[in-house]
């Protein structure tokens, strides 16, 4: 299956870059040619810049060329078959929850996905940019990973079901089609799906014009409070894109591979880490929808549970993930070192590290616990708060004498505050859009009844919208994580687990190798 790149390994559908010569794509049995000449265009500042399809362009219609789906061992790696198995008939499959998936034309100028693929069968499907009628196969992969029969979530888009599947062209969904980034009398319009997935990367060529884009896709976010996911470029380039990857209230998708742009955001708040999350497939346009999909089944479970429902808002899903992923085992490459520091709270190459729907699914249905300073919380939960400026939001739990040596894990998410300001009352609309970042912090302590002793960790960035705290090596007893503040209610997700880590699979070697008996050293899959 041949790949292209451009930028760092994404597939070159716009304009071309400075400097960038557009690639070709050779299939046996096909001549060579160009990729498409999408350009968008941004009135006002003659600009155009090139949109980017962060995956492997497959020619035609797919056929039996790529599977469009996670394989057996990707699923067991990110926790999905053995809560599969576990759950049997109860399993989730995303019912209810409807998508709208933003593609870019492929060099034959079309986005569409093939609504008569067999995988894709069942599914109302809607395309409110119009334009071309023909079948893109990009398209049509991320539809599989999203929704698709063998998807984690085959269930959301589905007929019976009343949900559905926008099929947004991205430079409609910019424009006129949602965005509205080029009309400033214009709010972006409301988006009524659960899910919005964006399986592409690009920039305008213009710092001002892309930061308008990146503040109204905040806001339309922030404002209807949908779960929105977004992919790095393909490469192990050190820029991160500035449409869609700089934003701060979705989800940024990367590879467990780490063959992903990484670094810091360079625009709209540069220093930002990303990504947020990695999922162990080929290419990021297939990560992205794998995430989203994954988010689909916590998004039903919190929807179908009494006393879950808060489970659904985006800040909650964000964390429930972060906390829930991977960062050591024998599911992992071997390549892997996860780390973080106090101010910088994720990884600088996997993020919050690998997707585990199992873990995740675990915290949310341990149960919503809010902030108290006199009755503990489980070991293992969350919670959709409000921070305060003047108070501590305070989490207590006990580390049971089974988790004798353990880890603890925490993330803490809350959303850019963005505000829609109209600078020409009584002459005509002209929306100009400022954004308010509060500065949250999370600490663990140990604790003293309902007293907070030592501080043990603390995650406390001044820039991202995330922190995570990673403690390992816990003893038996009493805990606390504390939510702090400098702006009063602010909504924040927060979600925590203690487990035993399981070995890293050198550690699992070197076992293997001396004929360690295994027998009474039973762990706990994180």
């Amino acid at each position: 299956m041949p790949g292209l790149s451009a930028s760092g390994g994404c597939e070159q559908v716009g304009g071309w870059p400075s400097g960038l010569w557009p690639r070709t794509m050779k299939k046996a049995g096909h001549s060579t040619r160009p990729l498409g000449s999408n350009v968008m265009h941004h009135r006002g500042n003659g600009s155009r810049g090139a949109v980017l399809l962060c995956g492997t362009l497959i020619w035609g219609l797919l056929g039996s060329v790529a599977l469009g789906q996670l394989t057996a061992t990707q699923k067991a790696d990110i926790g999905f078959t053995a809560l599969e198995n576990r759950l049997g008939a109860s399993m989730p499959l995303g019912i209810g929850v409807s998508v709208s998936q933003v593609e870019a034309l492929d060099g034959s100028g079309n986005y569409r996905v093939n609504t008569a693929d067999a995988q894709l069968t069942g599914k109302t499907f809607q395309f409110p940019s119009g334009g071309s009628t023909g079948v893109s196969g990009h398209a049509t992969t991320v539809g599989r990973y999203l929704y698709g029969t063998e998807s984690l979530a085959p269930r959301v888009g589905a007929t019976t079901d009343g949900s559905t599947v926008a099929n947004y062209e991205v430079n409609n969904w910019l424009g006129s089609g949602f965005l509205n980034s080029s009309n400033s009398a214009l709010l972006p319009d409301v988006e009524t799906r659960q899910l919005v997935n964006h399986s592409w990367v690009g920039n305008t060529g213009n710092t001002t014009t892309d930061t308008t884009i990146l503040n109204r896709a905040d806001y339309a976010v922030q404002r209807d409070g949908t779960i929105a996911t977004y992919a790095l470029n393909n490469g192990s380039g050190t820029t991160i894109p500035a449409l869609m990857a700089s934003t701060y209230n979705g989800i940024v998708v990367g590879l467990s591979s780490g063959n992903h742009s990484r670094g810091t955001t360079t625009i709209d708040g540069a220093g930002r880490q990303k990504p947020d999350i990695v999922v162990p497939t080929s290419f990021t346009s297939w990560a992205t929808p794998s995430v989203a999909s994954g988010a689909a089944l916590l998004w039903e479970v919190a929807d179908t549970t009494a006393g879950l429902a808060n489970g659904k808002e985006a800040e909650a899903v964000k964390s429930l993930l972060m906390a829930g992923a991977t960062k050591q085992g024998s599911n992992l490459p071997g390549t892997w070192t996860w780390s973080h520091t106090s101010t910088e709270p994720l990884d600088s190459i996997y993020g919050a590290g690998q997707m585990n729907v199992e873990v995740s699914y675990d915290i949310l249905t341990a149960g919503e616990f809010a902030a108290s300073g006199a009755t503990l919380a489980d070991s293992t939960g969350w919670d959709f708060g409000s921070a305060s400026s003047t108070a501590s939001q305070l989490y207590f739990f006990d580390v049971g004498s089974e988790f004798d040596g353990g880890q603890v894990t925490a993330s803490l998410n809350w959303q850019r505050t963005m505000t829609a300001n109209d600078t020409q009352p009584g002459q005509g609309t002209n929306y100009v859009f400022s954004g308010n970042l509060a500065n949250l912090d999370l600490n663990l302590y140990s604790a003293t009844g309902f007293t907070l002793d030592t501080l043990l960790a603390q995650s406390i960035s001044s820039l991202d919208n995330t922190e995570l705290i990673w403690e390992t090596g816990l003893s038996a007893g009493r805990y606390a994580l504390e939510v702090t503040s400098d702006t009063d209610s602010i909504d924040y997700g927060v979600a925590w687990t203690v487990a035993v880590p399981e070995p890293a699979t050198w550690a699992l070697a070197v076992v293997a190798a001396i004929g360690f008996a295994a027998a009474g050293h039973r762990l706990r899959s994180r």
